[in-house]
Formats: C-alpha cells, sequence, structure tokens
C-alpha cells in the first residue's frame, strides 16, 4: 500500500544478492521492466577487488619485505589497497620481515592497519577497531586485551584525542572485552555435533574459510597448540592442499578424517 518494499536481515557474505532480488522485486511490481536492463551486481567487484589476482601476496611480499602470512591477511582484507596499507608500514629492525610492526604478536595484524582505519575507513573507537575492523577480540580476547592501549595510542596521534578522550576509549573497550566469555563461547561449542559445526564454530570471520589465525586458535581450543608459529605453518600448508592461503571446508575435513588425527577427534 505505500509503495516501499522492505528487506531484513542478511549478512555480507549475501546482502548484495538480497539487494539482487529485492531490486527485481521493485522492477516487476512497478512495471519498469522495460526500462530496466540486467542486474550487473555479480560483475561489480568490492573495494580493492579491481585488479586482485591470487599473486598479490608474493608481490607484497617482494615489494616491502613483509611476512608472506602477514601478506596474505592484508591481500586477504584489503585487496589491492593493501599496497596503500604496507606503504604506511614501519620497519622492524630485523633481517626479516624488514617491514610491518605486528599490533600483538602471534597474529598477523599490524600497527599501520590501524592508522589506515583512521585515514580512510571512518574508524572512530577502539572498540570498532578491536572487534570489527580486526577481529582480534573474537579470536582471542586476551590478546585483544593486551593490544588495546597500543591501539590507543595509535589511534589518538591519528585523530588528535586528548588524553581524557584516550583514557576514556580505553575503558570503553576493556569493558567490552570483559563481557567476552574467550575466543570461542562455551555455548557455541555446545552446538558442534560434527566437523563441519567444528568448522563453523573456528571459522570467526565467518568468511567461508579457516585462516592461519583460526586454525591455532582451533587447536588450541583442541588442547592441542602448536609448539611455535613455524609448526603452525606447516600444518596450515599441509591442510591447505591448493595452496590458496586459506582451509576450505572440503580441506578441513579432509584433514580431520585423515587417520593421524585420531587422538585429536577423540579430545
Amino acid at each position: 500500500q505505500t509503495g516501499i518494499t522492505f528487506i531484513t536481515g542478511g549478512k555480507w557474505t549475501t546482502y548484495r544478492e538480497m539487494a539482487e532480488d529485492v531490486v527485481d522485486k521493485v522492477i516487476l511490481s512497478s512495471g519498469l521492466e522495460a526500462k530496466a536492463g540486467p542486474c550487473v551486481t555479480d560483475k561489480l567487484p568490492l573495494r580493492g577487488g579491481v585488479g586482485y589476482n591470487r599473486n598479490i601476496p608474493i608481490q607484497l611480499v617482494q615489494e616491502f619485505g613483509v611476512s608472506y602470512e602477514i601478506a596474505q591477511h592484508l591481500a586477504r582484507t584489503y585487496g589491492m589497497y593493501a599496497f596503500e596499507v604496507c606503504q604506511m608500514a614501519k620497519p622492524t629492525g630485523k633481517n626479516w620481515p624488514k617491514c610491518g610492526q605486528v599490533l600483538i604478536e602471534g597474529y598477523p595484524y599490524l600497527d599501520c592497519e590501524v592508522e589506515f582505519a583512521c585515514k580512510h575507513e571512518m574508524v572512530c573507537t577502539v572498540k570498532d577497531m578491536i572487534t570489527l575492523r580486526m577481529p582480534l577480540a573474537f579470536l582471542d580476547s586476551s590478546a585483544a586485551d593486551a593490544a588495546i592501549p597500543k591501539v590507543a595510542d595509535l589511534m589518538a596521534g591519528a585523530l588528535g584525542w586528548t588524553g581524557r578522550e584516550k583514557n576514556k576509549q580505553i575503558k570503553e573497550a576493556k569493558d567490552l572485552i570483559a563481557t567476552f566469555g574467550g575466543p570461542v563461547p562455551n555455548n557455541v561449542m555446545n552446538s558442534v555435533h560434527n566437523v563441519r559445526d567444528l568448522f563453523q564454530s573456528f571459522d570467526v570471520d565467518k568468511s567461508g574459510f579457516i585462516d592461519f589465525g583460526e586454525l591455532k586458535l582451533c587447536m588450541k581450543f583442541l588442547g592441542s597448540p602448536f609448539s611455535s608459529d613455524e609448526d603452525a605453518s606447516k600444518a596450515f600448508k599441509e591442510i591447505d592442499t591448493n595452496g590458496d592461503g586459506k582451509i576450505s571446508v572440503e580441506e578441513f575435513i579432509e584433514w580431520w578424517n585423515n587417520p593421524k588425527n585420531e587422538e585429536l577427534r577423540l579430545k
């Protein structure tokens, strides 16, 4: 009666398909079929998608001297804008990796991502930065809590906060992190009935894949943490059989059902 069409629900991975559905419905209900052309949303790349290819992580390593793990994270997160992020990265002072100071050890997030988000993505709170811009709070709430002061310092410099504002941001972020029961809440794990459920529980950012950090979280939660990042990287490459830098549910299931993982399955 109002002539307005509503659509609710959805998520990041389906929003364009939902938009197509609702626009198609509006076109039909308004008699605009003759004027409207075919939908083109599935041909329009997301921000950072123009020019993207699977060799971007390698190019980032070669051009900026960041580690391959970090290069993979940046490419997946920013697409072609990963080059702009790397241009803001600071030297590590090490022989390798030469560039890219991590926000907190054990995770691929860089200091310069905070500055990039402040300047180009309109982030304005520490809470936003550690939960939505980089899902550190969901991966490891303890690591997120430890990173809060550093994130606040970086954001204060980028946004010109006063000391009072910075302290306010730190308190609000710590209050939020205190509500996190851990990287994977127990009530989520109670719903795990098969290996697909397990995969989905540790696909923290709901990308449809498990990345390096999420695999480490999975093994830690299952009581078999990797002894080093080197061991974790070796295992990740073993599971990632097609070498695309991410673990699909099919790859995860194949690895999980490997006879050598019987002890892990019993846990």
